[in-house]
């Protein structure tokens, strides 16, 4: 979707000779070299300039992550996943076997994969394995005691949580008193000053938040991510067969937008390679449904972004997420359950198309908090970031489930969204989520309070218009080889963005239609056209601005790769 960018806001890096020396020095093309120099990362070995002889160049590609192999495995040594975390191991390998096991987990596509990983590691040395995800509508979010109450009395003997269960540590005791083997693997802020269960690996348990930097690697894991490095770290399973697994780490970090450190990065380069050579069985019908499985066409991030996980997540979002389980698992009706999500996702988009229409009529006077009474709550986070990432503004949509009130909450870059919530907790039933992104529960009785509250945060917020970086490069001096030469300093996402670049207006450019609904537009400038995707609604701004912000990407078409360059921002 085509955002606007004010021109005070572009921060424009122009390659020069010091690129061109860069590129001769680390052995790259100019178009990686810029894209080095443009984050500052050239900064990042400030003795290479001087060190010409082999040793140095090689220091050079580490330190600019130019070695876009470095193993995950070196990257694990000093990764810290809570106190709890050897003495879940301990337990889990002093045990003959888990016996019944209950996987609990959660309904968007961390909580499916971390559900289907853990439901992985318990074969063999479980006697049966099941997952519950509780019903976004009917329970929502989190442990439930009423549910594990009823499911609990059917008979288990080991309970494993996933993606969820860091704050609910009397539950979690009431069922260890009850003789079951308990285990949690959740990646959500605990509650400050208040008691964690020993049942919990969490590496936001490691030290103080207020410790900037310290473990790092730990707390930017995704739920699958503290799951799947748990079991490595302490070789709970041969690690030839935990590397394959990291198609489900992949899939989830990149889902829940975790920040791309070293080895988010490396895991996720791991997984990605499994998902395009070989993905599990399921997997692989949706990619063929999805029409992704092209010969020669490698899976990238955006393609799982905006194609793979949104079907993932639609089944926690409009139905039940054991749909998007079944696929992950492979299971024997795989075939109905992949098309399943297919019409599930299709249902979602038109929902979302429908209330993100009504909301931003809402927005556009002010308001930041809306209540929809007729809204799906199963649609709302992702409208909510659309909103959010378009405007820059934060927003809080709510809707009424249960007699009660629902709502997601969504803040831009240099907010606390959880922070937020804390300071209306007093008010709210639930809530739980992360730095930018977080859920809430209400009664319909207190709901005036917080959405009143809710609102003086938000429009009191301050927030700095965050600035656009992009490289001054036309399209004719990006090759396709250079490009994915580039695209080996990824994977690119929260934490990496992936390089943009700016094209200036010239003048003589032309708005031309694009598909046949007339959502969309090409920008045809000379010969080269930029694909201004649901444009249509910004067709003044980009006839008129000073350039357009793009960003390559490689289609195959007919078997063969060509680059298509869609337009991020008009540049006003």
């Amino acid at each position: 979707m085509t955002a606007l960018c004010r021109s005070a806001s572009l921060r424009l890096f122009q390659p020069d000779s010091s690129t061109v020396e860069l590129a001769d020095r680390i052995g790259c093309s100019l178009l990686t070299a810029a894209v080095l120099e443009s984050r500052n990362l050239a900064a990042a070995d400030e003795r290479a300039p001087s060190l010409p002889d082999a040793s140095g160049v090689e220091s050079a590609r580490e330190s600019l992550f130019l070695d876009a192999k470095i193993p995950f495995e070196d990257l694990m040594e000093e990764l810290s996943l809570g106190e709890n975390a050897a003495e879940a191991a301990d337990r889990w390998r002093s045990l003959k076997t888990l016996g019944r096991v209950l996987v609990y987990g959660d309904y968007d596509a961390d909580g499916v994969s971390s559900a289907a990983l853990a439901l992985e590691l318990c074969r063999g040395k479980a006697e049966r394995a099941r997952f519950f995800i509780p019903h976004r509508h009917e329970q929502g979010y989190g442990l439930h005691e009423s549910v594990l109450d009823q499911l609990l009395d059917i008979g288990w003997d080991t309970l494993v949580v996933v993606d969820c269960g860091t704050k609910d540590g009397e539950i979690l005791e009431k069922v260890a008193r009850s003789g079951v083997n308990v285990f949690v693997f959740d990646h959500h802020l605990p509650q400050e000053g208040a008691p964690l269960h020993s049942a919990v690996v969490n590496p936001h348990t490691c030290a103080p938040r207020s410790a900037p930097g310290e473990n790092e690697a730990g707390r930017a894991l995704c739920a699958t991510g503290v799951l799947w490095a748990w079991a490595w770290k302490h070789s709970l399973l041969p690690r030839k067969r935990l590397a394959a697994m990291t198609d489900l780490v992949a899939l989830a970090t990149i889902a829940d937008c975790m920040p791309l450190t070293p080895l988010n990065r490396a895991l996720v380069r791991q997984g990605m390679d499994i998902l395009s050579t070989t993905p599990r069985k399921g997997l692989a019908r949706l990619f063929s449904r999805l029409g992704i499985a092209r010969p020669g066409s490698a899976l990238t991030e955006e393609t799982l972004s905006m194609k793979v996980i949104p079907c993932i997540n639609a089944a926690g979002r409009m139905d039940f997420a054991d749909t998007a389980v079944n696929v992950l698992l492979g299971s024997p009706n795989v075939d109905e359950s992949v098309e399943m999500l297919i019409s599930l996702n299709r249902k979602r988009q038109s929902l979302s198309l429908k209330i993100s229409k009504e909301a931003e009529l809402v927005l556009s006077g002010g308001v930041n908090v809306i209540l929809g009474e007729s809204w799906p709550v199963g649609v709302l986070s992702g409208v909510a970031s659309r909103i959010c990432g378009a405007t820059g503004a934060p927003v809080a949509l709510a809707a009424p489930v249960n007699g009660g009130i629902r709502g997601t909450l969504r803040v831009p870059e240099g907010a606390d969204a959880v922070g937020v919530l804390s300071a209306l907790s007093s008010k709210l039933e639930a809530w739980g989520g992360h730095k930018y992104a977080a859920g809430f529960s209400v009664s319909r009785e207190n709901w005036d309070f917080v959405r009143r509250d809710l609102q003086q945060a938000l429009s009191s917020m301050k927030v700095e218009e965050t600035s656009v970086t992009a490289i001054a490069m036309a399209p004719e001096e990006i090759s396709i080889e250079s490009w994915k030469e580039a695209c080996t300093l990824g994977p690119f996402g929260n934490g990496n963005p992936p390089p943009m670049f700016f094209l200036a207006r010239k003048g003589r450019e032309r708005m031309l239609p694009l598909g046949k609904d007339g959502k969309h537009i090409q920008i045809d400038a000379g010969g080269i056209r930029l694909l201004a995707f649901h444009g249509e609604n910004e067709r003044e701004a980009l006839a008129g601005a000073d350039g357009w912000v793009y960003r390559p990407r490689i289609d195959c078409w007919r078997g063969e790769e060509r680059l298509q360059y869609v337009v991020d921002y008009a540049v006003v």
